[in-house]
């Protein structure tokens, strides 16, 4: 028969010590994916070194359909305590449904001493085969309620336990989502306005009995669940709804308990040629078989049009960054329509560590650095957005330590003179700092360091 617990009821409440936390985590999983109990009826309670079990804690335990200690060394230990002993006492009533669970201990005349029901409890090893786990603990529900099976009609706004700091709700339902436990869908791309059957996979055995149904919840409209159909225990098929691009989330319900969740991508055919249109247009790659660099390599690319601008480049710049010298004043000019609006940008979006490093010499690199793009990202941000950390690092201090240096070179050295003089001070050092300092591997000196030694008489703190 099926029962249907009080409000509040718990089918499994498993009690442990920290040594044995993965084989509590091991059963949460186990009893919500092969035996599809809901998440908000299994319970975990960790017992603590000197700590008893208190009276609010005891009713959890009382309302607790079933009761699993796992006997590792730790909780064995507390045994021997006698204030924790009382109330372990207390807590593991009637005898029919707790279950033993030897977890790296073994048994011994001691436990019948301290445990009066001891052998009446039901006894498993962590030999025995899950089937074993699960049967033990239908049998103790069986036997304390006078049913067969765990009820799956609770309505889903059960309260939860009482708060307590030892007591933890089991949330393996999103830890499986998160480690790739949960089910796969195949395709996981589908066309707008294509009817398309749709394959999911799932970890656990259906129950071929129970009605399976696929909620489909997309962001902007109203969810839609479908009848789906089982081809084989681990597999149904289900007719995809016609949706609206995007990703929508997936539900997999047997009845009325939802045992898994995924999600899967609808797009139209635009989206599919701009996203085929995106990669094949790839800048770097395109360069790549351009230059006939196989297999395609950004350091080789880096290193090669590092060495060609090198080679081509006059002393003016040939205004090499496409903008005019920016007033600082007018900061409203510093902001542009274009997502790399500058040769600096695209090089910081791609990565070309050693052409950065070289742009940054040019004349008008520091305008350059300034404008954003259309997102108001600047080549450091950029950079470090595509995932060239190092590459923000050095944008960043070489911006700074040249600001720096031309501050000092004016102050210390000029004295006066014309600015002109000044910038063409820094022209020559920002050459010979590439030669100095560059991004590649095995370069002991620090920036800083190398840069210290092209000012003449600088002060320590330089």
């Amino acid at each position: 028969c099926t029962c249907t617990g009080a409000p509040g009821e718990y089918d499994v409440l498993i009690v442990y010590a920290s040594d044995a936390t993965e084989w509590c985590q091991y059963l949460q999983n186990l009893f919500l994916l092969t035996w599809h109990v809901r998440k908000n009826r299994i319970l975990s309670y960790q017992l603590e070194d000197g700590s008893a079990i208190s009276h609010q804690e005891l009713d959890l335990f009382s309302r607790s359909r079933s009761i699993i200690l796992l006997l590792s060394a730790e909780l064995v230990q507390s045994f021997y305590i006698p204030h924790i002993l009382q109330s372990l006492q207390e807590a593991l009533w009637p005898p029919c449904k707790v279950v033993k669970l030897f977890c790296g201990v073994t048994d011994c005349d001691d436990y019948l001493t301290f445990f009066k029901d001891w052998s009446q409890w039901q006894e498993l090893t962590n030999d025995d085969e899950p089937d074993a786990y699960l049967a033990a603990v239908k049998k103790a529900i069986s036997e304390d309620s006078g049913c067969d099976s765990v009820t799956d009609t609770e309505t889903e706004d059960e309260k939860n336990p009482a708060d307590c700091p030892r007591l933890a709700m089991s949330e393996e339902h999103e830890s499986s989502k998160s480690t790739g436990d949960g089910p796969v869908v195949q395709p996981d791309r589908i066309r707008c306005g294509v009817q398309t059957t749709v394959y999911i996979i799932m970890k656990c055995k259906l129950d071929g009995e129970m009605k399976t149904e696929v909620e489909f919840s997309p962001e902007n409209a109203s969810s839609v669940r479908v009848l789906a159909k089982m081809e084989n225990e681990y597999t149904i098929s289900v007719k995809a709804p016609n949706l609206t691009s995007g990703t929508v989330p997936l539900q997999i319900y047997s009845g009325d308990l939802m045992v898994g969740e995924t999600s899967i991508t609808y797009h139209t055919d635009m989206e599919e040629i701009s996203n085929l249109l995106a990669n094949a247009a790839n800048p770097v790659q395109f360069m790549c078989q351009a230059f006939k660099i196989v297999p395609y390599s950004i350091e080789a690319l880096d290193k090669l049009l590092t060495e060609s601008l090198k080679k081509n480049i006059p002393a003016s710049g040939l205004h090499l960054f496409g903008i005019n010298q920016l007033e600082e004043e007018d900061m409203t000019a510093n902001q542009r329509d274009e997502e790399l609006p500058t040769l600096l940008h695209f090089s910081a979006r791609y990565g070309l560590k050693n052409l950065t490093a070289l742009l940054l010499t040019c004349p008008g690199a520091l305008q350059a650095y300034s404008v954003a793009n259309k997102y108001g990202h600047y080549p450091n941000t950029i950079a470090e957005k595509h995932g060239f950390k190092d590459l923000r690092q050095f944008i960043d201090e070489y911006v700074e330590t040249a600001d720096m240096l031309k501050s000092h070179i004016k102050e210390e050295l000029m004295q006066g003179e014309e600015d002109e003089s000044v910038y063409e001070s820094m022209a020559h050092l920002s050459t010979d700092l590439l030669m100095k300092c560059s991004l590649n591997p095995g370069s002991d000196e620090e920036l800083y360091e190398s840069m210290a030694g092209f000012v003449p008489g600088a002060p320590e703190d330089l």
